[in-house]
């Protein structure tokens, strides 16, 4: 026999692990890519940015990944964020990355760890400001990022992000986003 005290109590709990799901505004399946001009690791140039993100199916998780090439710096880092609204328009997010670098074949691997928050200010403006730390080749690097999509059509948008501190770049593209329309 079971007890319908506890069962109503799972069914609330599954109820509620679903809702940051539901609730937020952001999509977090998406590619993009661009041009980008960084300087760090001691290095300048500009390259080509491409960058996705996969969302966990009813987890408030989205795997992630990004890869940078320049003449003098490729760097790329897989992991995952946890991603939660505040309020339908706004959400906090925070994740860690295994970081791997190759500065004219002196390569590297470390970590990396980023929060922020996804701001949908209007229909067709989204802002990201976040916070980034990166250790590659013995170096610990803090950043302030400022990411930007402005929604064109549905489920396209241009990109456009600054980033300073430590690592200095900018970045210009197009994201597709799979799920929700911008």
């Amino acid at each position: 026999m079971l007890n319908t005290g506890r069962t109503r109590q799972l069914a609330a709990l599954a109820a509620l692990t679903l809702l940051p799901a539901v609730a937020s505004a952001a999509d977090y399946t998406y590619i993009e890519g661009g041009f980008i001009d960084r300087h760090d690791y001691g290095q300048t140039g500009p390259g080509g940015r491409i960058a996705g993100s996969f969302d966990i199916p009813v987890l408030p998780l989205a795997i992630i990944a990004e890869y940078t090439g320049t003449d003098n710096l490729d760097q790329f880092d897989a992991g995952a964020i946890f991603h939660v609204p505040i309020i339908p328009t706004v959400n906090l997010f925070g994740g860690a990355t295994l970081e791997h670098g190759d500065r004219n074949g002196d390569t590297s691997t470390g970590i990396g760890a980023r929060a922020g928050v996804r701001w949908q200010t209007t229909g067709n403006l989204e802002l990201a400001p976040e916070l980034r730390y990166t250790h590659l080749f013995g170096s610990n690097e803090t950043s302030v990022r400022l990411n930007a999509l402005y929604n064109i059509a549905p489920h396209l948008a241009l990109q456009g992000a600054l980033q300073g501190g430590d690592e200095q770049r900018y970045e210009v593209g197009m994201r597709y986003s799979f799920g929700l329309p911008l």
